[in-house]
């Protein structure tokens, strides 16, 4: 589903025979700004449906993120999960708190180096959606998806198989347009870009946008666009096809935001004043997709909402089978004492998990009273300073009513402060270590790295 300003677009796909395929293509405009009016219209399309979908996944526009490629120096998933949580703060003016994050590993280099696509989007801007979705009722979210992503995945699918040149991606959608760059099977540049003009003007800026990006994935990486695919509304991608063949120097072509999609033969094509080739791509290839800004809140509630309908299905099918089961004794009871019996017998069989249970809830009782427990300054403070690698200097220790502490200091490189954590990780005394800042600067001709790191205290045993 993407949510647009005037027109809120879904794709529907299922896997039939173990193949997705398109079931349902909906639109539903909006006349009215605001999150009322968006959630009203998001609430039509799911009753339209008729069924509950198992799975919603949200498609972000490009214009609406920061993006950064950047070079790791890891192959190691951990190490680059850790390098790319410090990197997301460090291209935007906010905290970390107020900043959603994801990440995609473009590929691992032999040389010890990985190239990842990061992307950083304002909590305010993701949460907006957010509690759109939930304004209109919707369960089941379990992804906030990059647009760039699901451009990519659906060439994957409607592009030309043997075409190996540098390939630029243009999808065109009245008011914005999203731009990838594919080099081979790998994407390597991305762009989005907002506007609000129309007719020749509206033709000119796209041209300029699309002119821009050239020029900066040129710049980025030293290599030449080797053909241009325009897809998307087929109004937009009509109206700029001679100008841009005319303006790029470069071969332009358009390819049906339908093709080689598989498609039901009831449903009706997509719309011409509007795009679905992102929606297409990322409801058939979702399981591609590793780019997720759906808030950890979120996630967390999706879990456990998934949790407690698997538990609800299997206390159902416990219920049927116990009714099948107690409706078969029955039955064959001859009079009330044999069925009384039996009642007995299965009480006698559940003792064990009774103790068990029992067990459990003095495990958590015991639980709750270690957690009470918290370690003292001193220790806390002697166990940081005598665990601090040689090299490495400590300017402060903020010690938080027994909850925290705050570690600020400085070490020669970033490599540095990731074994750091790795060893306020493993510290009997720490847990949810958490780097906060860690910036590069010059210091006598040298370069050094000054950081900070959030560690919560494990209570004693």
């Amino acid at each position: 589903m993407e949510i647009g300003e005037g027109l809120i677009r879904a794709v529907v796909a299922e896997a039939l025979k173990g193949k997705r395929r398109i079931t349902g293509l909906i639109s539903e405009s909006v006349s009215v700004q605001g999150p009322d009016a968006a959630a009203e219209a998001v609430k039509k399309i799911f009753l339209s449906l008729g069924f509950i979908p198992r799975k919603v996944s949200l498609n972000i526009p490009r214009h609406l993120v920061t993006a950064r490629f950047l070079k790791i120096p890891s192959v190691d998933d951990r190490e680059i999960e850790k390098i790319i949580r410090i990197e997301s703060i460090k291209h935007l003016p906010y905290t970390d708190e107020k900043v959603i994050y994801g990440y995609r590993v473009i590929e691992k280099l032999e040389d010890g180096y990985s190239n990842v696509l990061l992307v950083i989007a304002q909590a305010s801007v993701v949460n907006n959606f957010l509690d759109i979705l939930k304004k209109a009722l919707v369960g089941g979210v379990r992804s906030f998806c990059l647009s760039s992503e699901a451009l990519y995945y659906w060439y994957t699918m409607a592009g030309e198989a043997e075409d190996k040149g540098n390939v630029m991606l243009v999808n065109l959608d009245p008011g914005r347009i999203d731009i990838d760059v594919v080099e081979g099977d790998k994407l390597v540049f991305t762009r989005g870009a907002a506007y609000s003009a129309n007719g020749t003007e509206k033709i000119e800026e796209i041209t300029r946008q699309i002119k821009i990006s050239i020029s900066a994935y040129q710049k980025e990486s030293a290599l030449d666009v080797s053909r241009v695919i325009l897809t998307g509304a087929k109004r937009e991608t009509a109206g700029c096809y001679p100008a841009l063949s005319e303006g790029l120097k470069l071969p332009v072509d358009i390819i049906d935001q339908a093709k080689n999609i598989p498609i039901d033969e009831n449903i009706k094509p997509p719309i011409d004043e509007a795009s679905f080739a992102e929606l297409l791509g990322l409801a058939l290839r979702s399981d591609g997709i590793k780019i997720n800004l759906l808030p950890e809140p979120a996630m967390e509630d999706a879990r456990i909402v998934q949790a407690k309908n698997a538990l609800i299905t299997a206390l159902l099918l416990t219920a049927l089978l116990v009714t099948m089961i107690s409706g078969v004794l029955i039955k064959k009871m001859r009079d009330k004492y044999v069925y009384l019996a039996s009642i007995s017998a299965e009480l006698k069989k559940m003792e064990p998990n009774i103790a068990v249970a029992k067990k459990m809830a003095k495990d958590v009782s015991v639980t709750r009273q270690i957690m009470g427990r918290k370690p003292l300054a001193v220790d806390v403070f002697t166990e940081a300073c005598g665990i601090t690698p040689a090299g490495m200097s400590l300017s402060t220790l903020d010690f938080e009513s027994g909850r925290s502490l705050t570690v600020r200091g400085t070490a020669p490189a970033l490599g540095d402060v990731l074994r750091y954590v790795t060893i306020l990780e493993n510290s009997p005394y720490f847990e949810g270590v958490k780097v906060k800042y860690a910036n590069k600067r010059m210091s006598e001709n040298k370069e050094i790295t000054d950081f900070e790191i959030n560690v919560l205290l494990t209570a004693l045993k």
